[in-house]
């Protein structure tokens, strides 16, 4: 049986094909090999990536509750900016209620007998009118600073955007990568 030009060209195309699976079967052995080469790039790559995703998670975790607790503090800030102010007018109004009694002229006393002299009364209210004065001066300043570090801190937490905000935040399953 005489060889023909196909069957040499088959048994050419059969030794190509098959050097070129010896050619691709070492490429596979060198991808899956971890120790060196592409496939320990590719699992370091790997666990960077489930490294990275799960500190990632963490981050959204924390930022979560950090913006609780800030929401938290935001609303006990307020409350006591409430409570300043209540106190503030009670102060005010115990001494314009102060500054009344003392403005007031006491009724004429009958004259039955002279006096000597009256005792010096009216000058210790004065003295002590000065003091709750300035206190009601610092505790005024004190509250328009609470309330401007309060909506300064309100209009912060608003301009971060939805992401700090007390919102339920779904976390993604970890997932490892192999």
């Amino acid at each position: 049986m005489p060889i023909s030009p196909f069957d040499i060209a088959i048994i050419l195309i059969s030794s190509v094909a098959c050097m070129y699976c010896i050619v691709l079967s070492r490429r596979l052995k060198a991808l899956q090999n971890t120790r060196n080469g592409l496939g320990a790039t590719i699992k370091a790559l790997s666990d960077s990536i489930s490294a990275v995703s799960s500190t990632t998670d963490e981050a959204r975790f924390h930022a979560g509750e950090n913006a609780a607790r800030l929401v938290r503090l935001i609303e006990e800030a307020k409350l006591s900016c409430a409570r300043i102010e209540d106190t503030t007018v009670r102060l005010r109004d115990a001494h314009t209620a102060a500054e009344r009694f003392l403005s007031q002229t006491p009724p004429p006393m009958p004259a039955a007998a002279p006096v000597a002299a009256p005792p010096p009364v009216a000058a210790a209210p004065v003295a002590s009118e000065e003091p709750s004065q300035q206190k009601f001066q610092e505790i005024s300043e004190l509250m328009d600073r609470l309330k401007d570090l309060t909506e300064a801190s309100v209009a912060a937490a608003e301009q971060t955007g939805p992401e700090l905000r007390p919102l339920p935040t779904q976390l993604r399953s970890r997932m490892k990568v192999v």
